[in-house]
């Protein structure tokens, strides 16, 4: 086992480069779960009271009235001038500033209309709700006046009595399940572990593989006593051990900041990342065979890990969700595994088992997989035969 034991040793030494993707995943996933966790859905409602200026010029019965009414469903301010109004309004004191002019109950009476003056900020969305409660207290005013013999007081008594008839009202999500906290974080997280999983394997087994087939090691490794067969199938273990083993180390990330890993929805995401991995593993051998014999690997992966990393990730729908990319884009990605892997991932969020489909989509990127590996086979073997000569 010279050659595997030569792999992992090259993989210690670029442990640095691992660590480093592995924080910056981290800390994106940190990021996000802040965010999340700030906008929890709620199934309650609060009702709001804004803060008004309630200036009476009249002093009239309707309008004490009508300030008697505003009292109990606003914060009424005790300012009683326009020009303090102004000021709270600048300075975001008060929602609205509503100015009651000589006239307002001869108009109301004789029209049953007004000319109430409402001054509000034009990005205070609040100063709608003071100009409905007005209207619904004029409206239920001049109804009653209409329709019956009833004094202005009583009118006002019983106006603050369907106003204090409380209805409860309760709704229930169509899918509490994904309101879940840890759910959407779960969907996060494997999402944007798509990008780490490309850019690592990619980087860290196209430097390793091009170290060990470097033409002069492999002529070096040709001479010893190690047959091409077993030299190959080492090198195949090494890339599956460094995989699955960064693959190990994010479920144990995962499932400590989750609990919802261990059952059947966890396991199927577990799987479908597990299978994105040897994706990536196979995308890393076609291209660690490509640049063989190339002076400078290092650079040039970097640059293939930030293309096809970052490129693979955006058009999958891994940063922006696919429901916001336009179809002409969707259609281009669909050709990309990382397409299927997002997908998997998104349609788990609403599942509570997983179905046919889910595992139809995985079996795409298995696909994937085997068409990098045969394509990489057919390289190596190109590349073995121009040696030869």
């Amino acid at each position: 086992m010279t050659v595997y034991k030569l792999y992992l040793k090259l993989i210690r030494r670029n442990s640095k480069s691992i660590l480093l993707y592995l924080f910056i995943f981290v800390g994106i996933f940190f990021m996000f779960a802040i965010i999340n966790s700030s906008e929890k859905t709620t199934n309650s409602f609060k009702e709001v009271k804004p803060a008004i200026a309630y200036i009476d010029e009249e002093q009239s019965q309707l309008s004490l009235n009508l300030k008697d009414y505003l009292s109990t469903i606003t914060v009424m301010s005790d300012i009683d001038s326009a020009e303090n109004a102004k000021d709270a309004l600048f300075f975001g004191d008060i929602a609205a500033c509503i100015t009651i002019p000589q006239g307002f109950s001869e108009q109301f009476n004789s029209q049953h209309s007004t000319n109430i003056q409402i001054e509000q900020r034009e990005d205070e969305s609040n100063a709608m709700l003071v100009q409905q409660y007005i209207n619904s207290y004029l409206q239920s005013a001049a109804t009653y006046q209409k329709n019956t013999t009833l004094s202005l007081d009583e009118i006002h008594a019983q106006i603050l009595a369907d106003q204090s008839v409380k209805t409860e009202i309760s709704f229930a999500l169509a899918n509490p399940e994904k309101a879940n906290d840890d759910v959407i974080l779960r969907q996060l997280f494997f999402n944007y572990l798509s990008f780490i999983s490309l850019s690592v394997t990619i980087l860290i087994v196209g430097i390793v593989m091009h170290s060990i087939n470097n033409s002069e090691i492999r002529k070096r490794n040709l001479a010893a006593p190690i047959k091409s067969t077993s030299m190959n199938i080492q090198m195949f273990l090494g890339n599956l051990t460094f995989s699955i083993g960064l693959w190990l180390l994010f479920m144990i990330i995962i499932s400590i900041f989750s609990n919802n890993m261990l059952n059947s929805v966890g396991f199927t995401y577990m799987l479908n990342s597990l299978v994105f991995f040897l994706v990536a593993l196979s995308i890393a051998f076609l291209a660690a065979n490509l640049i063989v014999n190339v002076s400078h690997p290092t650079e040039l992966l970097s640059a293939i890990t930030n293309i096809l990393g970052l490129g693979m990730t955006f058009l999958g729908g891994a940063f922006v969700p696919q429901k916001l990319i336009s179809d002409t884009v969707l259609a281009i990605s669909r050709f990309t595994p990382t397409y299927w892997y997002v997908l998997v991932n998104d349609k788990l969020v609403d599942l509570n088992e997983p179905t046919l489909e889910i595992f139809q989509y995985i079996g795409i990127q298995s696909l994937f997989a085997i068409a990098c590996f045969i394509l990489s086979m057919v390289v190596y073997k190109n590349k073995r035969v121009q040696e030869s000569i």
